[in-house]
């Protein structure tokens, strides 16, 4: 049976997270050049956000933190990206990725699934 106790908290938990997180990536983005905008600054938050969020019903409804849950969020996640062509795919060189015979999106969200679960593995989750 699934707690829902969890699930207020999941949704508000994450927010101070992704805000502060969204100020700083963006941070990163405006020292390399890119204008300072409330749009860019809403969209890292937004993704933050939404990955924090899609992580915790999973982990209610397992009863356990894992890392395969980071995993699957971040390739969701990184699928839905890629596919649209709002995010490129990290540490892969863009000929190699429209060359390839499998789906950019395929790509994204192995390459975001691994970082994911890499991140989450590193922060003590075990699998």
């Amino acid at each position: 049976m699934v707690n829902t106790r969890h699930i207020a908290p999941c949704l508000i938990d994450p927010i101070p997270h992704a805000v502060v997180m969204g100020g700083i990536f963006h941070g990163f983005d405006v020292m390399q050049g890119a204008p300072l905008s409330l749009r860019m600054w809403g969209i890292y938050a937004g993704g933050l956000w939404t990955y924090q969020a899609m992580i915790c019903p999973m982990e209610a409804i397992q009863g356990r933190r894992s890392s395969l849950h980071n995993v699957a969020s971040a390739g969701i996640l990184g699928y839905i990206g890629v596919s649209r062509g709002v995010m490129g795919v990290p540490f892969v060189n863009p000929y190699t990725l429209y060359g390839s015979r499998f789906p950019p999106g395929l790509i994204g969200a192995a390459v975001y699934g691994a970082m994911g679960g890499a991140l989450a593995t590193l922060s003590g989750k075990q699998i």
